[in-house]
């Protein structure tokens, strides 16, 4: 019997937390919506908020554990001695693009933040809410630094992925 190792990340248990609280929050907007001819208006704008943050946060999530989808078919076109090295670039390519995601994400954040303006029917400022692109971003540069550190430390790991 061939098992799988799950891997378990403070990432993962989060859009878990996440995800159940919203398909909770949503069942109810349904029921109070269908059942009682009423509903909660900040219901809805609450779930989406959420699920901005869970996008975000489960791409760390998917970058730690190597799920996610990549293209393998155009390293067959290169010799299998320069497979490592394209990977690495790859990664290097990934996490100078999460860096500057992070950096322009988070000042627009804090922007957000000085200039104001709320959520309509929560009131919850924005530059809250858009704070969960960069802190995924960022938790994504830390999963791809350990990883870049493994590649280096053991060069013989078969799946860097990029």
């Amino acid at each position: 019997m061939n098992e799988e190792k799950i891997k378990i990340t403070f990432e993962g248990l989060f859009c878990v937390l996440l995800l159940v609280v919203m398909t909770v929050l949503m069942f109810t907007e349904v029921v109070a919506r269908y059942v009682f001819s009423s509903s909660f208006i900040w219901i809805e704008e609450l779930v989406r908020y959420m699920f901005i943050w869970m996008t975000f946060i489960s791409a760390s999530y998917v970058t730690a554990t190597q799920s996610h989808i990549r293209v393998d078919a155009a390293l067959s076109i290169f010799p299998k001695v320069a497979h490592r090295t394209i990977k690495m670039i790859g990664l290097l390519i990934w996490l100078a693009f999460s860096v500057v995601i992070t950096y322009v994400g988070f000042n627009y954040s804090v922007t957000m933040l000085q200039v104001g303006g709320n959520s309509p029917a929560l009131g919850i400022a924005k530059g809250f809410i858009y704070l969960g692109i960069p802190i995924g971003y960022l938790l994504m540069s830390s999963r791809l630094l350990i990883r870049i550190y493994k590649e280096l430390k053991n060069p013989t790991l078969q799946d860097v992925g990029a």
